[in-house]
């Protein structure tokens, strides 16, 4: 992960029974893999012949001592069940990882050597009885022996490991998953499970005890482990749910690790043995939902794709993920020279480590939406398949003070760009919305708005472009989100400013949105508006206090120490809401995606909205931005008043469009 916290060095810690075992371990886990095999099948042979003596011994009640008409058993023998082990690839296995997989050969090496033993008898018997039992006996001997050796073996590596002691928060399979891959390494060492399902109090997973996670003495029961540091591994939980066990853990008084979560593992950044510290993203965003990667590809493979703003928070995202996914070629628009640059040299970077011809072409462009000779060369240069616009003024003071501005960008700049797939014969367009316009009180949020209006009027005038837009609140580490933004306050002291202390948004991290995005993209009829499961909204003061503790630090109002950081709240901004909404009406309907509804809204028919919009295009350098700024609330509002519904797929069934009266 990049610009993850680093861990602290864990302490080491080692338990030992003795000096010299402690040497002798030490010595074995140093010495060659050849001589440990060779170690290995002299034990072997040896465990052979004493379970043979053994087997005579307990058959019969008495010592066994009569070696001269079964020495060649005891010498044969062994020698045929070190090859038999040899075939079955016992002694290619390192003993500290043996697992049930191992078992499964000894028992059928063990097996083997019984039926040589029962061949040598038939072939060259021994001068005394020997009951069929015999055979028996020797073969369960050898597989408790065999087994059992390798057991001791490793609990006796195993008890030199050394690593600090950690509690494993979940049960399930990740966690167990977890518990063997720890056990490989030298970091942390499991030692016990802690869960939330009653049924398992009190058992024993994979050699670990299950404590109550609710248990008021399981602070002493994990400190009487010497456990420091607890380690989530729960996958499907919400995010205050986690937050709950954040909070539970802390005030225990416990370090809390995490492993990682499944879009790290599915795109390979990370493996899930490699835990680190909790960071706000797991709070907010772990619920995640493994994509459906043939629908992520459905409008991007083998095609010829722009992606507008595409230096930007979202829009670079858009481009990762669609570089993925194999297209013809990427159109990388931005009007941010520096944004482009990193992109770009992220690309080139990858493309010089990538086998010739592996990596997909790509073009940075330079330029702004608001550039319509510009944008109608782009598309006249290139035959565009698919069109994902992120290109946008997103931060609500900027553009409430300069609403005009807002305007131009947001609303003629996505027309412009709108306007010029349309007549190029774009297959697919497809807008990046926010929450924000939905019931817009800002003008940012209002411009957004009118967008998502246009494209709604401009889906029912034509059919030879699928448009759609796509409508999500705050991303994770977004220029627009607060969590950069509070970082930076604790980082250097604080204070952390608020706006107001009840104020909720909603949040979802940046790789899942454009997974999201890619995913609507492909089951777009037309006209549609896709609003992404944001799940529950996040109190912005619950948000800074727990990210105030994930950095180590303390609050003032807790300590009284004037040292700690202190909240400020300095009230709401021009146009801030008090929380967003994602849904103009209830009428929405599920998709084949799960984290996918479409909202079933009014719209405006395009005759209607194109004279309001020439208007207010001629008039934006005029007003004063107060003014202005009501104008674009007024017209984000209108198709409310009007009662004009006509969902897409009503479209989609030649019902027709109904005019606003």
């Amino acid at each position: 992960m990049k610009n993850k916290k680093p861990i602290e060095k864990a302490p080491e810690y080692s338990k030992t029974f003795s000096t010299s075992l402690d040497a002798l371990i030490r010595n074995m886990a140093d010495t060659g893999r050849g001589r440990k095999q060779m170690v290995g099948i002299l034990a072997d042979m040896s465990m052979a012949a004493l379970c043979l003596w053994l087997a005579y011994t307990l058959r019969h009640g008495m010592l066994f001592s009569d070696f001269r008409s079964t020495w060649h058993l005891f010498v044969g023998l062994p020698v045929l069940t070190a090859i038999i082990f040899s075939g079955l690839g016992v002694y290619r296995w390192v003993i500290r990882s043996s697992n049930q997989r191992l078992y499964k050969q000894l028992v059928k090496g063990c097996l083997f050597s019984s039926v040589m033993l029962l061949i040598a008898f038939s072939l060259i018997p021994p001068d005394r009885t020997n009951p069929r039992s015999l055979f028996i006996i020797y073969a369960l001997l050898l597989v408790g022996g065999t087994i059992g050796m390798r057991m001791i073996w490793k609990s006796l590596f195993d008890s030199d490991s050394k690593g600090e002691p950690v509690a494993i928060y979940g049960a399930g399979s990740a966690g167990r998953q977890l518990a063997g891959l720890l056990r490989e390494g030298k970091d942390y060492r499991p030692v016990a499970f802690i869960d939330d399902d009653p049924r398992l109090f009190g058992t024993t997973l994979s050699g670990l005890p299950v404590l109550a996670g609710d248990d008021p003495q399981l602070r002493a029961s994990l400190k009487r482990m010497d456990i420091s540091s607890v380690i989530l591994a729960m996958f499907s939980i919400s995010g205050t749910g986690y937050q709950q066990k954040l909070s539970r853990l802390d005030e225990l008084g416990f370090r809390v690790l995490t492993m990682p979560s499944v879009g790290e593992l599915m795109g390979g950044k990370t493996r899930a043995d490699e835990v680190r510290d909790v960071s706000i993203k797991d709070i907010l965003g772990r619920l995640e939902v493994a994509p459906d990667v043939r629908l992520m590809s459905r409008k991007v493979t083998d095609k010829t794709v722009l992606v507008t703003g595409g230096g930007g928070s979202i829009g670079s995202e858009l481009c990762r993920q669609i570089m993925n996914l194999s297209p013809r070629r990427l159109l990388i628009l931005d009007n941010c020279e520096a944004n482009l640059y990193h992109i770009t040299e992220e690309f080139k970077s990858l493309q010089d480590k990538a086998v010739a011809g592996e990596f997909p072409d790509f073009t940075p462009v330079l330029g702004s939406v608001t550039d319509t000779a510009r944008i109608e060369r782009l598309f006249a240069r290139h035959s565009i398949d698919t069109v994902f616009h992120a290109a946008a003024y997103k931060h609500v003071p900027i553009v409430e003070a300069q609403p005009d501005l807002g305007l131009e960008v947001n609303v003629f700049g996505t027309m412009t760009v709108l306007d010029a797939a349309i007549a190029s014969g774009v297959g697919n367009f497809v807008l990046i919305s926010t929450d924000k316009a939905v019931r817009p009180t800002n003008a940012m949020g209002g411009t957004k708005r009118i967008a998502e209006l246009v494209l709604q009027a401009k889906a029912r005038i034509q059919n030879g472009t699928t448009i759609s837009m796509v409508r999500f609140g705050n991303v994770l580490g977004s220029s627009g989100s607060v969590v950069p933004k509070f970082k930076k306050q604790i980082k250097s002291g604080g204070p952390i400013t608020l706006t107001h202390t009840e104020i909720t948004r909603y949040f979802m991290t940046i790789p899942e949105a454009a997974q999201l995005v890619l995913q609507a993209s492909a089951i777009a009829k037309g006209g549609d508006v896709f609003v992404l499961d944001m799940g529950e909204p996040v109190r912005i003061e619950d948000l800074a206090t727990t990210m105030v503790r994930l950095y180590g630090k303390r609050l003032q109002r807790d300590t009284g120490n004037p040292d700690d950081i202190e909240i400020v709240v300095e009230g709401l901004r021009p146009g801030e809401k008090m929380y967003e909404e994602l849904f103009v009406t209830d009428s929405c309907s599920s998709t084949e995606v799960s984290k996918i509804s479409t909202a079933h809204e009014d719209w405006m028919p395009w005759a209607k909205l194109q004279p309001v919009l020439e208007e207010m295009k001629s008039m934006s350098g005029v007003l004063s931005a107060p003014i202005l700024k009501q104008r674009i609330v007024s017209l984000a509002l209108l198709e409310q008043e009007a009662g004009n519904t006509d969902p897409a797929s009503d479209l989609l069934e030649g019902e027709g469009i109904s005019n606003i009266a």
